[in-house]
């Protein structure tokens, strides 16, 4: 083959990689304007109109004063539960109550803001114990309180690492623990409830699966794993297995034990904080403004998950239309973490 032949060949061949990397170039900016739209939007999503299927119950949330545990207090009061809004900042706390207290929130005085530090184990059974005073029981009681240090391995501090264990895991061992001795103790706190499908037993007792509904707030990271995540990825992971032991243990007594497995939900967040971004866009390779539209990427339905997404989510496993639902992790991520 002459030298003319092969300059031309090798023309057509690089001809064709520009043309490849051009049709590649405008299928990413497409992908930039579609994310960008669903990011857009995200602020407009409003929750539908929630049915009673709370009324007359009684929820107590940790971590309320923010992110997902302020949009699954809201959700509860929402579908019609009375929630003590547990946070270690009380002004947070108090901003949640104010905006369940609005004149478009079910029912008046729907919630009480308590102060509590959910590593004491002295103020956890304090606020469980407000609770009851205030609203004469316990039905429900969601663990929400959570840290995410993000630092590679090798630079992890132990500090961090101590601080996010005695958070994540201790947090939801004293969480839980005095919610099974409120709820065996006080019997789910009021009267026997019954839906018209499930009428009470001869004797008038509570069926089995009445005895309440505790509810761990996990992560997708507590079943795959990210990058510079240390005590994350095994605090989320042992909340899963705390709720699995705890389900069978509890069972006896109808109490039911579930976890909701969240995506990545930005909005109220302190968790994704601007440090947060930043590491997550050097662990990405990316600009901290390309963060949050890189991970809605990652979902297979390509939005943002709100925490109103999530709150609905708790809200069905609190409700009597989950009543032979326990020891279950439901994953509400847009679909990041499944097999593919």
């Amino acid at each position: 083959m002459s030298k003319t032949s092969r300059r031309a060949g090798r023309g057509k061949r690089l001809a064709g990689r520009g043309k490849r990397l051009a049709g590649r170039g405008k299928r990413l900016a497409g992908r930039g304007k579609r994310l960008a739209a669903t990011r857009r939007g995200a602020g407009s999503f409003e929750p539908p109109a929630a049915p009673q299927v709370l009324a007359d119950r009684v929820a107590l949330v940790t971590g309320a004063g923010s992110g997902l545990g302020r949009g699954i207090a809201e959700g509860l009061a929402r579908a019609g539960a009375r929630v003590a809004l547990v946070d270690i900042d009380l002004e947070a706390a108090e901003e949640t109550h104010a905006a369940i207290a609005n004149p478009g929130a079910p029912g008046p005085h729907q919630s009480l803001a308590i102060k509590a530090d959910v590593t004491d184990e002295t103020q956890v059974a304090a606020a469980f114990k407000k609770t009851v005073q205030a609203f004469g029981g316990l039905d429900i009681c969601v663990a929400a309180a959570g840290l995410a240090p993000a630092h590679p391995l090798v630079d992890f501090p132990v500090a961090a690492w101590r601080k996010a264990v005695d958070v994540n895991l201790t947090g939801y061992f004293l969480t839980g623990r005095e919610a099974a001795r409120t709820l065996t103790r006080e019997g789910r706190g009021g009267p026997v409830r019954h839906s018209p499908t499930c009428p009470p037993e001869p004797n008038g007792q509570r069926r089995k699966g009445e005895g309440g509904s505790i509810i761990l707030v996990s992560s997708k990271s507590g079943m795959e794993a990210s990058k510079n995540n240390s005590a994350y990825n095994a605090t989320k992971a042992g909340e899963i297995h705390l709720m699995r032991g705890w389900a069978v243990e509890l069972g006896p007594a109808g109490i039911r034990v579930n976890a909701v497995a969240p995506g990545n939900v930005f909005k109220g967040s302190k968790i994704w904080n601007e440090e947060y971004i930043k590491e997550a866009a050097r662990k990405r390779g990316i600009r901290p403004e390309e963060v949050i539209p890189y991970y809605i990427s990652l979902t297979a339905l390509g939005i943002e998950i709100q925490p109103e997404d999530v709150a609905g989510v708790v809200v069905w496993l609190a409700s009597d239309a989950a009543r032979v639902i326990t020891g279950q992790v439901i994953v509400c991520d847009a679909g990041q973490v499944f097999v593919r």
